[in-house]
């Protein structure tokens, strides 16, 4: 497995998603301020207090990061198993399901990775500046800064399965912006859910592990279709 990982490493450039991924970063850390300054000029009370600007752009960094991971399971998994590609593929020496797999790890985890270290990048930033010269109104703790830490790795984990999801869907269709579409919507279905259960921990966790079974699911069902395409 770990050398189908390498094979793919080498086969695309990740460099480009690596540079989209720091461009989501540093949007982030800018739209943070841009949130905090607006509250503050406008007097509104919702996005006056820390937990609601951090989740709201947490919750921004779900879509950004869910489509980003979109795109990369476009290229790596969907345009690869249609057309021509396809044929080829399957002439390869080595096992399909493990070839499918090695796709699935690569982006989710490349994906997953990406959007916890740019969250707590801008977590981290705005925590310290806040500390010496604030914009908000408000007091920042370490039992809120735990709290959107797990808040944020459990986001990561929900944009890596929505994006998985909406890779399934435009794998079917053989589309790439119904994978892209499909990515939208699940993140906005996600991103309601989190901000109903922000203040309860236990839900926040539940989603956590209803997304991961979901996710286990979409991918051994995944396989089991290339077996039988590969069979047909």
């Amino acid at each position: 497995m770990h050398k189908l990982i390498r094979l793919e490493l080498k086969r695309h450039r990740m460099n480009v998603y690596a540079k989209a991924s720091a461009a989501v970063t540093l949007g982030l850390i800018a739209f943070v301020y841009f949130i905090a300054y607006v509250a503050q000029v406008e007097k509104e009370a919702d996005f006056q207090t820390y937990p609601n600007i951090l989740l709201f752009t947490s919750i921004i960094s779900m879509i950004c990061f869910s489509v980003l991971a979109s795109v990369m399971y476009s290229r790596i998994v969907i345009e690869e198993y249609s057309g021509n590609r396809l044929t080829l593929l399957f002439t390869y020496p080595v096992n399909r399901k493990k070839m499918l797999l090695a796709k699935v790890i690569l982006v989710s985890s490349f994906s997953t990775i990406a959007m916890i270290g740019g969250n707590l990048l801008a977590l981290f930033i705005f925590t310290m500046t806040e500390s010496v010269a604030p914009i908000v109104n408000d007091k920042m703790s370490l039992n809120l800064v735990l709290s959107m830490i797990l808040t944020i790795v459990i986001l990561s984990i929900s944009a890596s399965v929505c994006s998985l999801a909406a890779m399934r869907i435009g794998f079917v269709r053989k589309s790439v912006p119904s994978a892209i579409v499909s990515a939208l919507l699940l993140c906005a279905l996600i991103g309601n859910l989190v901000i109903g259960s922000a203040q309860n921990q236990l839900l926040l966790f539940f989603l956590a592990l209803i997304m991961i079974a979901l996710g286990v699911f979409i991918v051994m069902e995944l396989m089991n279709r290339i077996h039988t395409m590969e069979t047909e």
